[in-house]
């Protein structure tokens, strides 16, 4: 299982060009808006988008097929799919605190530009990515890389066809009196918290459904 993680360690190693390209573009940008956001959380976003693209990689090179010669269960071939991709959250939360202090003590922007909110917002949106790679990944053990691109647009063009046409037949605004202000008060004190149980709820949940379409799958 050690030598299929360090497998995708190795092809993550590959594309540090992209992420330095990344980085470059998205520090200038910020410099040009005067706040550092996104220097500080693109980077890592596009790090966690690795566990995705990995499965891109396995799937060009037929490597599922081959990994199921190993003495390994499936079971641990798919723990070890999601063991890298919570390794690559930590590296990912690590280089954007690394970011985030590089330009702290050598830039100093001052509140305006930098401020322990651009941590809060990292944070959430790694949590954000981790529910991503939650649904994405018993999808494509279900039906590979290139199906689930097709099933998972469905999805998401069916639930915005369906809001547009509840907007259009229903006011909403006018039909419920939302209370925004408390809404963003109750997320900015307890949001990291709920999202941290729902993303480990999903986490969980999403592995013993991939362990279930994997075991099923015959390359």
């Amino acid at each position: 299982m050690r030598g299929l993680i360090t497998k995708d360690l190795m092809f993550f190693r590959t594309s540090w060009k992209n992420l330095l390209i990344t980085f470059i573009g998205t520090f200038l940008l910020s410099i040009a808006l005067g706040n550092y956001t996104l220097a500080v959380v693109v980077v890592p976003i596009y790090i966690m988008s690795s566990g995705i693209n990995t499965f891109q990689t396995d799937e060009f090179y037929n490597t599922m097929a081959y990994t199921l010669s190993f003495p390994l269960s499936r079971k641990k071939i798919v723990l070890s799919k999601y063991l890298f991709t919570l390794i690559m959250m930590l590296i990912s939360i690590l280089v954007g605190i690394v970011i985030y202090l590089l330009i702290l003590f050598i830039i100093n922007p001052g509140e305006d530009g930098l401020n322990v909110n651009m941590i809060y917002s990292l944070l959430i949106l790694e949590c954000a990515s981790l529910i991503v790679d939650s649904i994405f990944y018993p999808v494509i053990y279900k039906y590979g890389c290139e199906k689930s691109r097709l099933v998972l647009m469905s999805i998401v063009m069916l639930l915005l066809g369906i809001g547009s046409i509840i907007s259009v037949s229903v006011n909403v605004f006018e039909l419920f009196k939302i209370d925004w202000e408390s809404i963003i008060g109750f997320i900015q004190t307890h949001g990291v918290s709920i999202l941290s149980i729902l993303t480990v709820v999903m986490f969980t949940s999403s592995y013993f459904l991939s362990y279930k379409f994997y075991k099923k799958k015959d390359y």
